[in-house]
Order: structure tokens, then sequence, then C-alpha cells
């Protein structure tokens, strides 16, 4: 585990579970045909996927689960960690319940470690937990690209999580850390599959864990049965070649603002525009290598078109939009595409 990861609400989650770990069941559940997602090549996003806590019916009206999420990744040189805290829904109290609360923004994966981190606390009504989820736990839904804004702002939601842990003393119901490598290192390679977490050891339950219809069951000689009796924990990793979120609004904003500019005659302020989009798209650290000229091309005969008939023919633009005409990433216009070429 890099020495670096192993802080704020890391520690306390990795602590838990290393001193419990004699004491559950742990296993990742790859999806079937999963390949390992390769770096620069693809994306991950993390989803606390289901839960369940079998002994919340004895705590009364008084407490209630409150969910934590977290990842660590590297990204350009750099790191992130994304933290969610919420507390589940109603559905969290019957077996088998999807939740799929997102704990990370889709994500570049650049290789190197991904860990993950899921874990349970019991707040009470009115506590220290229960302020910090009212507080910080809507946040998590407004992280999203760019990605160094993301992350920062999950930097400072983890450090005030872990700052109202430490001063409550309190400790995980349950709780699971694991770490995924990229392809070719040692540990299990970066794939689309589940992290599953059963606080019970393997020889306690019914059957091994496994994944039916994206749900959590346990594969007994009569089949596969939804765990019961037992507190467990489930993170989907969803690995990707092609995003499926194409807004960036800082990238809409910019191509508006250009648009305007040609539409008043400024034609200098457009050529700074120009330039500033193409090299921010160049090097953003939302996309993969790959992606960045495939949405550089595309941006820049958009902006080229708009210059051409003195139009704001991007008015209605957005990247979200123009996805489905991406060129693909074999395209001839992409060999040798440098920044300096895209400017020019």
């Amino acid at each position: 585990m890099a020495p670096e990861f192993a802080r704020r609400m890391w520690s306390m989650v990795r602590d838990w579970f290393a001193k419990e770990a004699s004491h559950v069941t742990v296993a990742f559940l790859p999806d079937e045909g999963a390949a390992p997602v390769a770096p620069g090549q693809g994306y991950l996003r993390l989803w606390v996927s289901e839960g369940f806590l079998a002994q919340e019916r004895s705590w009364g009206n008084e407490h209630f689960p409150v969910l934590h999420g977290g990842a660590a990744l590297r990204f350009l040189g750099g790191e992130a960690t994304f933290t969610t805290f919420e507390r589940p829904p109603d559905a969290w109290k019957v077996p088998g319940a999807q939740l799929d609360f997102p704990i990370t923004p889709l994500l570049p994966f650049g290789g190197g470690t991904v860990e993950v981190e899921a874990a349970l606390y019991q707040a009470t009504v009115g506590g220290p937990i229960s302020t910090a989820v009212d507080l910080l736990g809507g946040v998590a839904k407004l992280i999203g690209p760019p990605l160094a804004t993301a992350a920062t702002i999950a930097d400072k939601v983890s450090d005030g999580l872990a700052a109202v842990l430490k001063a409550t003393g309190d400790q995980p119901v349950l709780g699971l850390h694991y770490a995924m490598v990229s392809d070719g290192g040692t540990g299990t390679p970066v794939r689309s599959g589940h992290v599953a977490v059963i606080d019970h050891r393997g020889d306690q339950l019914a059957g091994p864990p496994v994944i039916a219809g994206g749900r959590l069951r346990l594969a007994t000689p009569g089949g596969e049965v939804q765990p019961t009796g037992v507190d467990y924990l489930v993170v989907r990793v969803e690995c990707r070649t092609e995003r499926d979120d194409w807004r960036f609004p800082e990238l809409d904003e910019l191509v508006r603002q250009a648009g305007a500019a040609i539409a008043r005659g400024k034609k200098d302020v457009f050529a700074d525009l120009r330039g500033e989009i193409l090299a921010t798209v160049y090097t953003s650290a939302d996309l993969v290598p790959a992606d960045r000229l495939r949405v550089a091309v595309l941006l820049k005969d958009e902006l080229d078109r708009m210059a051409e008939l003195g139009v704001v023919a991007a008015g209605e633009f957005s990247l979200a939009g123009a996805a489905g005409r991406l060129p693909s990433r074999d395209d001839e216009r992409l060999r040798g595409l440098t920044l300096a070429k895209l400017l020019a």
C-alpha cells in the first residue's frame, strides 16, 4: 500500500479492517469477460452498490447508519482521494436493495494503485456524525469535471469528516479496504467487478459470495441465495474504454465566450480563446491522452468553422451533445498531432 494514501479517514478504516480481517470475508468478483483496463486507455468509476446491516433493527429510533465510500488513485503524476458520506435510503433495510451511491466521478485511469474503501458508521440523531452528514454529505454530488477542482473539494471533505470521527472516536460497524493495481502488477488487476465484504468468515456462510444480476448472492448447493442475518457492503468497480459523460462545463463556457467574441467581430479575443480552449483540452486531467486529441480535433473544427462563417456557429454547441461526432482513436488526424499543430 502506498504510504501517501494512508491518512485521514483512510487510516481509520484501514486500521479497523486490519484488526477485523480474520473475522470477515472479502472477495473481488470480476465481471464475466472483463479485461484489465490499460493505463491511459480507459476510465474508472466507483460506486457503493449495495449493503445491509442486520443489527440495525436493534438500534432503536435514535440511531441510524451512515455510509462512507472512498477511493484513492494517482493522476497526472499526482494523487486524488474521493469521499462520500451519506445516510442510506430506507431501501437499505431490505437485503439486496440497490443503492449505487457514486464514490467518484468518471476518472481517467493512468495506472498505478487504486485503493477502495467503504464503511458503515452508527450515527445518533443530533450527534456529531449526524451533523456531518447534513453539512458535508451533499457536497459529493457537486464533484465533477474539472478533476483538479473535484480532487481539491473531495480532499477538504475527507479532512472535515476525519476531524469529526477523530473527535468522537467512532469506529466503523463494518469496513472494507482493498487495493487494485495496473495490469502486470502484483495483486488484483483493475477491471470491472464488485468488491464485497461480509462480517462473517467464509466457513460461517451458506456458500461463497457471487454476483448474480448485479446483486450479492451466496452460492449454495441448492442455488444462489441472498445473504441474510449478516452485515455486508458491496463496492462496484466500473471500468470503461469510452466516457459516458462528456459534460465539461469549463470547456462549454469557453466555447460560448468564443462564439460571442466572433459574433461581435472581436477576432483577437476569439483567437486568444481558441488557443486557451485547445490548450485546456490538450492538457486536460479529465481525459486519457488519446481522448485529449480526439476532443481537441473536434473543438478545433468547430472553432474554425465558427471563424470561417463569422457567426455563432457553436452557439448551441456543447461537448456533451457533440460526443457522438468525436473522431475514433485511430483517426488519421490524430497521428503526430501536437499542441503547436493544433494552434497553427
